[in-house]
């Protein structure tokens, strides 16, 4: 076991949950204020949105910080997630 390795990776691991806590902090004024929009997102807020993929991980990128995609459902009915990771 490298204790560095494992320290990275719960670090990454930590991050990344403290993003989906943001989602479901947000999700109800997602749903209401950017229906049908990509949202590139973090632990701290909102980065980007458009209904434009190109342009929201464009603005995401030159914002140099980790980030989700999110697509916001027209509909409560449906989710879906996007795994992108910054370089």
């Amino acid at each position: 076991m490298n204790p560095k390795s494992d320290r990275l990776n719960q670090e990454y691991y930590d991050k990344q949950y403290a993003m989906l806590q943001w989602l479901n902090r947000n999700r109800r004024r997602l749903l209401d204020s950017y229906k049908n929009q990509y949202v590139a997102y973090n632990a701290n807020g909102l980065i980007a949105h458009s209904e434009n993929l190109q342009e929201v991980l464009q603005q995401a990128n030159s914002s140099q910080e980790d980030y989700l995609i999110y697509l916001v459902p027209k509909r409560t009915a449906s989710i879906q997630i996007l795994p992108i990771h910054s370089s």
